[in-house]
């Protein structure tokens, strides 16, 4: 398999009930793959359990028979789509068992750069790394088109956002148009273990968030000026719970902190004074955890109403283009019917560690992404 056929790609469909059934055959084509087979392989012998789902999570009622009786179905659902849905269940709770270095307790949420270590062989390290390429973490590909409507640079981390606005920059500079840009951030705070103040200070001098480093980092890699700072929910500051917060209904909501709760917008200014795209900071729908990307997704699409068959390019670090490319047909393809195309630099440029258990742990998260997608599309196609 290559990096190419990897790659989640959904094509342009008017109907939703289509776009729908095409996303099973999305995941089938990467979830059920030889390399994710001989991934899983690798696990087959070693006996552990872990829970299914992350943090928090849980699965519609509908899904608990298909879970307890092989020969259950799900109305609205071929025979096919069931047994997809029911493989994607069990390869998740292999996943989870044996690729989860940030909850393994399944007690405590770790950030990326605080996950624990595993017990590998070299041979095993080495086998991780071949198939994990094979499934699209590794080697990168070039955009499909030269021209896009709309871009989007996603954040994460504390270097990514610096990183990946230079990516964008260059892939304007190579000559591919990116159209309207967004840079799509978070409350996330900056962590003091790993500090990573002293590596964001080069960009983003005093910024004590994700949302902060975005700002930062278009400033540094395009030039732009940057408009003050708007809370979309009318709110005066994130110091209290937003009256207007989507999540404040979910469970666990409590106890989550207010900046999360808060949704922000700063329009980006070109060199004649228009505006010519925006940094925009979710509110999480995941309590009481931070927003993650299916957050800064959304919110974007409640924000531009995206318009079918519009070309919308998703660019971030290459280890992350399956997890976000399926985040990515979730939330602008089944909805909204956008031609999207996910791109990543890849582990020349530093940004994330190549090693088993790093990833190891972003095809758990690829592996949950596409769960998340069938779940969202079999409720499309339910009566």
């Amino acid at each position: 398999m290559t990096a190419d056929t990897a790659i989640p790609h959904a094509p342009v469909a008017r109907h939703p009930v289509g776009r729908a059934t095409r996303a099973f055959t999305l995941v089938e084509g990467w979830l059920f793959s030889e390399p994710m087979a001989e991934l899983l392989e690798i696990f087959a012998e070693h006996d552990a359990r872990s829970n299914l789902l992350h943090l928090h999570e849980s699965l519609p009622e509908w899904l608990d028979p298909l879970q307890q009786d092989a020969g259950s179905s799900v109305a609205g659902l071929s025979g096919s789509q069931t047994e997809t849905l029911r493989r994607t269940l069990a390869i998740e709770r292999v996943a989870a068992a044996h690729f989860n270095f940030r909850t393994h307790d399944q007690a405590h949420y770790r950030e990326r750069s605080q996950a624990v270590d595993g017990d590998f062989s070299p041979e095993t390290r080495a086998d991780v790394l071949r198939l994990t390429d094979a499934l699209g973490l590794g080697s990168t590909h070039p955009p499909r088109f030269t021209r896009y409507q709309k871009t989007l640079v996603l954040g994460g981390g504390y270097r990514s956002p610096l990183l990946r606005a230079r990516y964008a920059a260059q892939l304007q500079a190579a000559g591919v148009a990116l159209g309207e840009v967004s840079f799509l951030g978070s409350p996330r705070f900056l962590i003091d273990q790993p500090p990573e103040r002293p590596a964001t200070e080069q960009y983003a001098p005093g910024a004590t968030d994700e949302f902060d480093l975005m700002v930062g980092a278009v400033r540094a890699e395009f030039g732009l000026d940057v408009a003050e700072a708007t809370f979309l929910c009318g709110c005066p500051s994130a110091e209290q719970e937003c009256p207007n917060w989507r999540g404040g209904n979910l469970d666990h909501a409590a106890g989550t902190p207010p900046a999360f709760t808060h949704e922000r917008r700063a329009e980006l200014v070109g060199v004649e004074g228009q505006a010519v795209g925006s940094v925009l900071s979710a509110s999480t729908g995941r309590p009481p955890l931070r927003p993650d990307t299916a957050d800064t997704l959304g919110l974007w699409a409640r924000c531009e109403r995206p318009r079918p068959g519009q070309r919308v390019l998703v660019v971030t670090t290459q280890v992350f283009v399956p997890f976000q490319a399926f985040d990515g047909i979730r939330r602008l393809y089944l909805p909204y019917g956008v031609d999207i195309d996910t791109v990543g630099f890849g582990a020349d440029w530093g940004d994330r560690p190549r090693t088993a258990e790093y990833l190891l742990q972003e095809s758990l998260s690829a592996i949950r992404s596409a769960r998340r997608l069938l779940v969202d599309a079999a409720e499309a196609l339910r009566p």
